[in-house]
């Protein structure tokens, strides 16, 4: 195993393991929260967060992916170059707390919904602030801090949200709570960037330029991710209500809360990327990418599958009746997952490899379909509606992907042929949960369909024992560690 792919199965394992802690804080929180708060009371925060989530891109604009390449790639004047990225925030915060509460006063927005979107900008700066803070650590290869940090401050937000759900405080609250473990992060972050002696130096004017140039098609990017991402709800509100995005919001956070596993491994996967291509290591670059989406696409189908599958039941144990609503919108939205998947390393290696112009384009596109779409849908299907034009946005932004990176993959069958066998493998997958796991108690239900979608994807030779091996190794090797020390 080269030193490439032991630094992403470690980084990755790092990360994955402390989100894997994180999103299931998150989850149950968040469960809790929306039983003791009801669709209404979820449904303000969630569209006041959706607002800040949106405009807290131009506290970024592409910035930090810039500084992460620039520092994994060891370039000169890195340092820099993180000086000047945190000036910018300084200015670009402000910018984007006012566009967000702007919006809350056009859209006429009751007063608390109002002060809710006001709360959720102090979560939006320090987010601005801790992210770059943990991109530094990132273009390093030290993820540990990161994932410490992402840990605790969810058990922080989630202790405080269920706190204030249960005392009735409102959506000011449960964005109180959000902001509570922002600042943690922040907090933490700059902590470990001092600790490890990162400098953050005086940038010039060059320096500044060159990170307004590199920066731009990030920035792009990131609006399109961060419109088609929460457009859904922005129009959600307009059109139906806060009470719509509230049932919208249990499907879409059930969902996309499985975002964690592309986003963890992609955090190893795109310094080491930058740092392959920097280098000119072409055969390692095309057997990682390869490798990467091949994984993926195993991780993503069965997820996928299960939760649209279970739906129904899922909704009832978890949310109660209240959210019956929610399962039309549930049973579509989670076929989203296995593009997004896919996608992730097709983003990581465009973006590593200096084209992230075509990645760009491809967001745009897909920004605006997927905004059209909405439109179109949600007046008539509500949240339903906002799930079709969710699972229509993320393929097509798949096959802008392919077109862009099928040579990298060895070719157009070999990437199709990757895609097909992970479609197939998905549809066998929500047969077996639907028909023959409605037979049975919900968590057996999930474990046999679990173990159905590994066999599946053996089967059809997504994945082999030879992929799983280095991240084997290193968790043996961690665990044997651990045995150590105890008996010792």
């Amino acid at each position: 195993m080269n030193m490439i792919s032991k630094k992403i199965a470690k980084n990755a394992l790092v990360l994955m393991l402390a989100t894997t802690g994180q999103k299931v804080v998150a989850f149950f929180a968040f469960m809790v929260v929306a039983r003791l708060a009801g669709p209404e009371i979820a449904g303000s925060y969630f569209y006041a967060v959706s607002v800040t989530s949106i405009f807290v891109v131009i506290a970024d604009l592409g910035i930090t992916a810039v500084v992460i390449r620039a520092i994994a790639s060891n370039s000169e004047g890195a340092d820099r170059l993180l000086g000047a990225a945190v000036r910018a925030k300084l200015a670009l915060v402000p910018i984007a707390v006012l566009l967000a509460i702007g919006y809350g006063i056009l859209r006429g927005n009751t007063s608390e919904v109002l002060l809710t979107i006001v709360v959720a900008c102090i979560a939006m700066t320090a987010d601005a602030f801790h992210l770059i803070f943990y991109g530094a650590l990132r273009g390093y290869q030290n993820l540990k801090p990161e994932a410490f940090g992402m840990f605790i401050g969810q058990i922080a937000t989630g202790t405080f949200a269920v706190t204030v759900a249960f005392l009735h405080f409102g959506p000011i609250g449960l964005a109180g709570s959000l902001a509570f473990g922002s600042v943690w992060n922040l907090v933490w972050s700059f902590y470990n960037i001092r600790k490890i002696q990162i400098k953050i130096s005086k940038p010039a004017s060059s320096d500044v330029r060159n990170l307004i140039k590199q920066a731009l098609p990030f920035a792009i990017a990131g609006i399109s991710v961060k419109v088609y991402s929460y457009v859904d709800s922005l129009m959600l509100e307009a059109f139906q209500g806060t009470t719509a995005v509230g049932y919208y919001s249990v499907a879409y956070k059930l969902t996309y809360a499985m975002q964690f596993v592309p986003l963890t491994f992609t955090a190893a996967l795109y310094p080491a990327l930058s740092q392959a291509y920097a280098n000119k290591e072409r055969d390692e670059l095309r057997k990682v990418f390869i490798s990467s989406i091949r994984l993926m696409a195993t991780i993503g189908f069965p997820i996928a599958s299960g939760l649209s599958a279970m739906a129904p039941r899922l909704i009832s144990a978890l949310y109660g009746d209240a959210y019956i609503n929610s399962i039309p919108a549930m049973q579509v939205l989670p076929w989203v997952l296995l593009p997004i998947f896919i996608d992730f390393p097709v983003g990581a290696l465009l973006n590593g490899s200096h084209r992230a112009h075509l990645k760009t384009s491809a967001m745009v596109a897909t920004m605006i379909i997927n905004a059209i779409l909405n439109y179109l849908l949600i007046p008539y299907y509500g949240p339903l509606g906002a799930a079709w034009a969710g699972v229509f946005s993320f393929w097509f932004l798949l096959v802008a992907g392919f077109i862009f990176t099928y040579k990298e993959a060895g070719g157009a069958k070999n990437f199709l042929w990757i895609i097909i066998r992970a479609f197939g493998a998905a549809i066998l997958a929500w047969l077996v949960w639907y028909y023959i796991g409605a037979f049975m108690p919900l968590p057996i239900a999930f474990v046999f369909g679990a173990v159905v979608a590994i066999i599946l994807a053996f089967v059809v030779k997504l994945i082999s024992l030879k992929d799983i091996l280095p991240f084997w190794l290193l968790l043996r090797s961690k665990l044997g560690k651990t045995m150590q020390i105890h008996d010792s």
